[in-house]
């Protein structure tokens, strides 16, 4: 038996389902119709860093250590933070099966920088510093890989670009993904495949009302997507198994929250006379008086004739999405605040809270989010407030606390301080994430046809393991998926030798050595 587990950044069923429908997926449609379908519920906050770490660990944030894009330093009064590109704890499921003595290929997984040592090929995915370092294991097969593919790109800069520049740039990258696909799948050796696309979340956050009204140019890219799920599917047999599994799931937002204003007003965040804040200001008094003027629409339209014409727009000169919002923070009169700037595409808003920040400040903070509604239509902020142990139980749980903020669907959030109001309106949707993600199993022993009720993100690793016939011996914050298999014919069937733990394993071996010599 072999295994794949097919991992899509951003996949959501409100843009999948009625493609399928409309018969543009026949690949997708053939999972649907061959085996389970579940919405694939995703970490708290559904952020692509620590859904990915627990995507292929089960764990929880609190035991991989991975919780953004960045590593926030909290505990002196400078700010410091270090980029995040591999996770700190738990063994990925490629490292279970390498164990086990499987062969294992590995492409583009997010978060995988340096690749780790294992038992087949592995090339790193976003968050690998530049393609100059050795992204591959083993490292010649960098040379393998640029013989086949001398364009290959490991993932996008992050300049800004006109959106048809931009969904071109991602249909080049994954036409160049599938060619190593196909070479790693028919070239090599392997009993295990994890293989990652990143395309939806990219053309998502921009182009995202295109893509919801189900344009040609908006859903060009999961065509592709589908034919490079068809392309896998060929290569299994009856006794092999499939997954696909999405990190996040995505949703339109036409309004934004200024949650670090509030936090401001509500004298928790320090509005200190820093560079940011001097910016932002500029930015909120030149945006209202281009609205009092009526001139913001005509700025928008504007900078879109440009993209048009010219291709690449300027490079954004504020720091990537990926860097933290504030440089410095003053925690001698800062209680709480959101730092990182993922909160506008990430749809969610992470609240560090200061160690002087008292049990009665963080529950009066909770309620009054919990409280706050829409000037016009009266809507709630919040769907739902988390404390820090949604981050779960383990070595790597933060020191300070948090409040999670996740916004009803429409809503994500703004960092800017010195804003007039808290709520602002925009003219077109912007791709967010949402936690309700997409999963399937298809293959050897699983349901026909059937949808089941939504499972978490962490038990894809324990179910495809049991798939596989292995039991690892790892703590696991996700569970064996049992809803999604038929049931076994006989209760006494020999599970064989994946059945047993690796404990066992090796000492049975060791025992047949010593009768061998």
């Amino acid at each position: 038996m072999r295994a794949v587990i097919f991992g899509v950044d951003g996949l959501s069923f409100r843009i999948l389902r009625p493609l399928i429908e409309r018969g543009d997926l026949p690949n997708f449609a053939r999972l649907q119709r061959e085996g389970t379908e579940a919405e694939f519920i995703s970490t708290v906050p559904p952020m692509t860093p620590p859904a990915w770490m627990s995507l292929i660990t089960g764990l929880k944030p609190a035991k991989h250590g991975v919780f953004d894009f960045w590593e926030f330093d909290v505990s002196s009064p400078t700010l410091q933070s270090k980029l995040v590109t591999h996770r700190k704890g738990g063994k990925a499921i490629w490292n279970i099966l390498s164990e086990y003595g499987k062969r294992v290929v590995v492409l583009n997984v997010p978060i995988t920088y340096p690749p780790e040592p294992v038992n087949g090929v592995m090339v790193s995915g976003l968050m690998t510093p530049n393609s100059s370092l050795p992204f591959t294991y083993p490292h010649n097969f960098k040379d393998e890989l640029y013989g086949l593919i001398p364009e290959y790109r490991i993932d996008l800069s992050l300049e800004k670009t006109s959106p048809d520049y931009f969904v071109d740039a991602v249909l080049d990258m994954t036409e160049k993904r599938i060619q190593l696909q196909e070479h790693l799948l028919s070239e090599h050796e392997w009993d295990f495949a994890f293989l990652s696309y990143v395309g939806p979340d990219r053309i998502q956050h921009r182009i995202w009302d295109s893509i919801e009204a189900l344009t040609p140019k908006g859903t060009t890219y999961f065509r592709l997507l589908d034919d490079a799920l068809g392309r896998v599917l060929n290569r299994l047999t009856p006794e092999d198994v499939l997954f696909l599994a999405s990190d996040h799931g995505f949703v339109g937002a036409r309004k934004w929250f200024y949650i670090n204003e509030f936090l401001c007003r509500k004298n928790l965040l320090y509005r200190g006379a820093t560079p940011e804040t001097q910016r932002a200001k500029l930015i909120g008094f030149g945006r209202e008086a281009a609205q009092k003027m009526h001139l913001l629409n005509v700025v928008r339209k504007m900078r879109k004739t440009y993209d048009h014409f010219y291709g690449k727009a300027p490079v954004e000169k504020k720091k990537g999405i990926y860097r933290p919002f504030f440089d410095h923070i003053d925690w001698n009169d800062t209680h709480a605040c959101v730092l990182s700037s993922m909160a506008f595409s990430g749809g969610n808003a992470d609240i560090f809270l200061s160690p002087k920040a008292t049990m009665e400040e963080m529950e009066e903070l909770r309620l009054e989010l919990t409280a706050q509604r829409h000037p016009e239509t009266g809507e709630p902020l919040a769907e739902a407030v988390y404390a820090t142990d949604a981050f779960g139980v383990g070595p790597f749980r933060p020191d300070e606390e948090h409040i999670i903020l996740i916004p009803n669907r429409g809503i994500t959030f703004h960092l800017d301080i010195g804003r007039k109001n808290l709520w602002e309106n925009l003219d077109e949707g912007k791709g967010v994430h949402e936690k309700e993600g997409v999963f399937y199993a298809w293959g050897a022993g699983v349901k026909q046809g059937a949808q089941v009720d939504p499972l978490q993100i962490y038990d894809l690793v324990p179910t495809a393991l049991h798939a596989l016939g292995i039991t690892a011996d790892e703590p696991f914050d996700g569970r064996v998926a049992q809803e999604i298999f038929q049931p076994r014919q006989s209760p006494n069937a020999a599970e064989g030798e994946g059945g047993e733990s690796l404990v066992a394993r090796k000492l049975r071996r060791l025992q047949a050595s010593k009768v061998q010599s």
